[in-house]
């Protein structure tokens, strides 16, 4: 874990961590000095440079979600697709008895209130006993670009667990990352071919990955380094040979005989 020798600046606002962003520091190419600049001086969503993210990305998010819910208030089960998978991974757990809770933005204070740790689960499953379970989706193949960032989502998975576990009081029994691969590499597929005769219709592959849960303490330490970072009041000193901070001094290098 990241450790600084300076002094850290009182704080006057609270520090804002996400889930999404805790497990940076597990990460091989992780860089404290690019994650204080990127925290400190966040580009905005509208500017010269920006450019509109996919919709196809949230729209598949959101589809996922209203077709497991339809599925659990209409068939009383998770679709098979998704079901067969976490019994085969988690067989002492009962899936077929199940409530969904509808996830929220959860916030929880952390270091004396100077940090804030705040996010919103894709699916939280309730089993009969009160304990539960979180789902995180990715739209993504399982690829080895995906593999380098598994720490950054067991993290992200890891820091659910602790909002849910802080706001409601009850366990956390199970995480894990359902994948969805777009079927899209082998059209020469017989199966492919007929389904898209009729209709242009675009599949996913679901793969479930479980994800190890861990301690509150690890989700605590993994707060603890970036708030520490973020904390300092001049900039840490980089990873050796980072590529984001040769960048950036490359990029100031060429704009500054026109700045004003």
């Amino acid at each position: 874990m990241f450790r600084q020798k300076q002094q850290f600046k009182p704080q006057t606002n609270k520090i804002s961590l996400s889930p999404s962003e805790i497990g940076k520091p597990l990460l091989n190419d992780f860089c404290p000095r690019c994650f204080w600049f990127t925290k400190k001086f966040p580009i905005k969503d509208k500017h010269p440079f920006s450019s509109p993210m996919a919709g196809i990305l949230s729209i598949t998010d959101k589809y996922v979600k209203d077709v497991v819910k339809w599925h659990v208030q209409v068939l009383n089960q998770l679709p098979t697709w998704i079901l067969n998978q976490l019994q085969n991974f988690y067989p002492h757990l009962d899936f077929e008895n199940i409530r969904l809770i509808r996830p929220t933005s959860w916030r929880v204070s952390l270091f004396d209130g100077t940090c804030l740790l705040s996010g919103q689960a894709d699916e939280i499953i309730e089993f009969s006993d009160g304990s539960l379970f979180i789902i995180d989706y990715k739209t993504a193949a399982l690829t080895e670009y995906q593999t380098k960032l598994r720490p950054l989502y067991e993290a992200q998975l890891n820091a659910y667990a602790y909002l849910a576990n802080k706001k409601l009081g009850k366990p956390v029994v199970g995480l894990a990352l359902v994948y969805f691969d777009p079927e899209y590499k082998d059209l020469k597929d017989e199966v492919m071919l007929h389904r898209t005769k009729e209709k242009f219709l675009f599949g996913f592959n679901p793969t479930v990955v479980p994800v190890k849960l861990m301690d509150n303490e690890w989700v605590e330490d993994l707060c603890q380094t970036l708030f520490e970072i973020l904390s300092l009041n001049s900039p840490p000193e980089g990873r050796s040979n980072c590529e984001g901070c040769n960048l950036l001094q490359d990029w100031l290098n060429k704009i500054s005989n026109y700045l004003l």
